[in-house]
């Protein structure tokens, strides 16, 4: 009896002891030290314990950050990556085929589930990392942190403003274009300001399940309406002639296919404010279960009834009284998924800013408040700006998936097994037992690819902005859903 009241007791101990060096964890900035051994799949021996608010929190006026289950992870990580992603891949097909456009679209779906865990990976080997700027910082010290804020900004700047480009689309086809453009855009940019308000991903993630009913809803109607119609039935091809299409036409494509899958920029945050980090990969398969699946589905089906000319967003292929009750049912993905990039860049930015008395980012006090309000604007309107710069919706997605959306989605996240795994030299990092030397064949090789996609998907992008219509001009007024 008192052996088994001494072995309750140490036990005790040890998940008190564990908590609390858990707690200095996150509350500190990133060790430069050793980053501990790593198993068979880079999983570091370093363990995370999930983050746990004391009784005493629970009832004081503090913001609560470690609140969300897996279900509403995953349902917040379908938000942020189905919506822009899913309605440019009909268009994708149309420029390389079947064959090419279905290759790429499971093919990078498996490696981004591959990468996503890894991120997972990561941030249970060193719970201080909040974002993939903090990895960078990890592993490459203050310039690997200052460069990761600076791209990763960048990157959540191009997703807002694609957002926002298409809640333009969306207003012209409401209403037949019945204000300026830019008038629609800065619209967007305000509301999605509205809703980035609260300071927690959970405060938004039960609007994040109602987004990704809508996306399938406005999704499978416009199917359905396209199917009817089917106005470019016979006119598709498994591989593309190159008469209807070009390289820069197949570089974009890629490009746009690995924005599609881009929501790992997003993991490191959503992870630090589940309640139990070790369900991320539950939310991470609902994820790639739910996405690879549907892009597969609506690629093919559309693309076969729209046939060449179909449109980037897809439901601008339906008919023009489907086309506006889709865009309608879409309105809450349109916003909510740009509204999670918003919140994920407003919170490195929020840490810093408080960074010597980082007490406050708790508070619900007006200094809180007041900063954190004057981020999100700063955001939302360098965001319109970009938005304005390049308003067309392929393009900006081009853009965004070849110059930094190929790092963050893949080759960032390789880099990041790479380190962990490193022993001091190739043969005791790679070269204990064929699992692990496969490992390492697999991430140099998606580094690889990650460098080709950028290099041939911005080519591909530029060459196309530069042949941009008189409609396509920055800061115009022209319907931007024509």
């Amino acid at each position: 009896m008192a052996s088994a009241a001494k072995s309750a007791f140490e036990g005790d101990k040890v998940t008190s002891t564990i908590d609390s060096v858990v707690r200095q964890l996150s509350t500190n900035t990133a060790p430069n030290g050793n980053h501990g051994a790593v198993e068979e799949m880079g999983l570091a021996a370093t363990v995370s314990a999930p983050v746990q608010e004391s009784e005493k929190d629970s009832f004081s006026n503090e913001v609560q950050y470690h609140t969300m289950g897996w279900f509403q992870a995953g349902a917040m990580m379908i938000a942020e990556t189905v919506s822009l992603g899913i309605l440019s891949l009909p268009s994708c097909l149309a420029k390389v085929g079947y064959v090419a456009g279905l290759l790429l679209i499971v093919g990078l779906g498996l490696l981004t589930t591959y990468t996503g865990y890894v991120v997972y990976q990561l941030k249970m080997a060193h719970p201080e990392v909040m974002s993939f700027a903090d990895a960078l910082g990890v592993m490459f010290g203050k310039a690997g942190l200052w460069f990761g804020k600076v791209v990763q900004t960048l990157l959540l700047l191009f997703i807002m403003g694609a957002h926002i480009v298409i809640f333009g689309v969306m207003m012209n086809t409401l209403t037949e274009h019945g204000l300026c453009t830019v008038i629609f855009m800065a619209l967007g940019a305000l509301v999605s300001f509205f809703v980035s308000m609260p300071r927690t991903f959970k405060d938004t993630s039960w609007v994040s399940m109602g987004s990704c009913v809508s996306i399938a809803t406005a999704t499978i109607i416009a199917m359905v309406a396209i199917g009817i119609k089917g106005p470019g039935v016979g006119n598709s091809f498994a591989v593309t002639p190159a008469a209807l299409t070009s390289f820069s036409d197949g570089a974009m494509a890629a490009s746009n296919i690995i924005l599609a899958y881009n929501g790992q920029i997003g993991f490191p945050a959503i992870i630090s404010e589940m309640k139990e980090p070790r369900d991320f990969p539950k939310a991470l398969a609902m994820l790639q279960i739910v996405t690879i699946t549907f892009y597969v589905v609506v690629a093919i089906v559309i693309y076969n009834f729209a046939g060449q000319d179909v449109a980037s967003p897809a439901l601008g292929s339906a008919p023009p009284l489907i086309r506006k009750i889709a865009f309608g049912i879409a309105t809450p993905t349109i916003v909510v998924a740009g509204v999670i990039s918003a919140l994920v860049a407003a919170k490195q930015i929020y840490k810093d800013v408080w960074s010597k008395q980082p007490h406050v980012i708790k508070e619900r006090s007006p200094r809180a408040y007041v900063s954190w309000y004057a981020i999100l604007i700063a955001l939302y309107i360098a965001a319109w700006l970009i938005a304005e710069v390049i308003p067309v919706f392929t393009q900006l997605l081009g853009v965004m998936g070849a110059l930094l959306g190929t790092w963050f989605a893949l080759g960032f996240c390789s880099m990041f097994w790479l380190w962990m795994n490193w022993q001091g030299s190739l043969a005791k990092s790679y070269g204990l037992g064929w699992k692990k030397a496969s490992l390492a064949c697999l991430n140099l090789t998606i580094v690889a690819i990650s460098t080709v996609l950028c290099v041939v998907g911005m080519y591909g992008s530029i060459k196309s902005i530069a042949t941009n219509g008189s409609s396509s001009k920055p800061f115009s007024c022209a319907d931007n859903s024509a």
